[in-house]
């Protein structure tokens, strides 16, 4: 897919259009996740799916655990040091967002169950979740982590934002800004990815851009076209009238 030693001869030649190329995602990523922590707190709901929040849980920390693989050993670069301490923040992020769907998600996802055996199955499929993104990650023989960080920067959000607003029919927990801040970042890593190997630049990578850099446009349609989440005095009342 890519020789490591071309690579980091890119990265090293293109260093100064590369480095915005950095630093934009990291702060698209914050952008991101304090919105969505807000948001979720505000309104009390979930605002990640289960999968997505699990799948960037798994990304990042697989990546911070290989601190001796960036810091002096066989990848020792600038590019892998600032990412991870870029993510060392981003998995308490998602680690939180997991646990605020086992705080708020069980009334949309699983009513029925008790809080325990909720919280019991959001554990072990979050490691489920990890099986898979393992099996993904060392298929795709992408050991610097260029193609994961673009799959996984979008593919697990965008396409679960718009499952969320068709389940609940409202725009609640759902934020242009995330919407933005998605394009943003897999732009930024596409014009990074592109200088260092031609495969960001093929007709199969360009084709899955495209789509994923629209497809959060898409959601920013829906999210205004749907109405706001009913209040909670509203709920009950619904509730009332159904009893």
């Amino acid at each position: 897919m890519y020789d490591y030693n071309a690579a980091i001869a890119a990265l090293n030649q293109h260093w100064r259009t590369i480095l915005p190329c950095l630093i934009g995602p990291v702060i698209f990523t914050y952008i991101y996740f304090t919105t969505a922590v807000r948001q979720s707190l505000r309104e009390k709901v979930y605002v990640e799916s289960f999968f997505a929040a699990s799948f960037f849980f798994w990304h990042d920390l697989s990546f911070v655990l290989r601190y001796k693989d960036w810091f002096g050993g066989r990848y020792d670069h600038w590019w892998f040091q600032s990412w991870w301490f870029a993510l060392v923040g981003t998995v308490a992020f998602e680690g939180y967002l997991i646990y605020l769907i086992y705080r708020f998600g069980q009334r949309d996802l699983w009513p029925n169950l008790s809080k325990r055996t909720f919280g019991a199955l959001l554990v072990g499929g979050t490691v489920a979740v990890g099986s898979v993104w393992f099996l993904i990650k060392y298929g795709l023989e992408d050991d610097l982590f260029f193609v994961s960080f673009v799959v996984t920067a979008i593919i697990p959000a965008a396409p679960f934002h718009t499952a969320i607003m068709v389940l609940r029919k409202n725009r609640a927990g759902q934020s242009v800004t995330r919407q933005l801040c998605m394009t943003g970042i897999i732009i930024c890593l596409t014009a990074a990815f592109a200088q260092v190997s031609d495969f960001f630049l093929s007709p199969v990578y360009l084709a899955f851009f495209v789509c994923f850099a629209a497809w959060p446009l898409v959601n920013i349609a829906l999210i205004r076209s749907l109405p706001p989440a009913p209040s909670p005095a509203h709920e009950a009342a619904g509730a009332a009238v159904a009893a």
